[in-house]
């Protein structure tokens, strides 16, 4: 069952092929896994426009649900790079989210 409802995808600077979007979308989508209930995420794609920069692709990632806000922000080479590197951060926080606000019962 997908809580998230609502997926933005927007970018600055950057052009996103239809591939990318999908990716994108499906990848965002799949972090209903750790039970949380995000209603919303907001992907925002730019790029930096100095050339010494090696990591030009910028992915920034808003989350909204029950009263949590999560966000991370990466670069990569690439943007289908830098959308899995957001994703693992993600998990991450989603995953201490659910560890820290899980109940855990008492033992006596």
């Amino acid at each position: 069952m997908a809580f998230l409802v609502d997926i933005t995808i927007s970018s600055r600077h950057a052009d996103l092929s239809d591939a990318l979007v999908a990716s994108t979308r499906l990848k965002i989508a799949k972090l209903d896994r750790f039970g949380q209930q995000i209603q919303r995420a907001e992907v925002h794609f730019s790029e930096e426009q100095n050339p010494r920069i090696v990591d030009r692709e910028i992915c920034e990632v808003w989350m909204d649900g029950n009263g949590q806000r999560l966000g991370c922000r990466v670069a990569a080479p690439d943007g289908f790079v830098a959308v899995d590197r957001a994703v693992v951060k993600l998990e991450h926080q989603l995953h201490k989210l659910k560890t820290r606000t899980s109940v855990r019962p008492t033992t006596r």
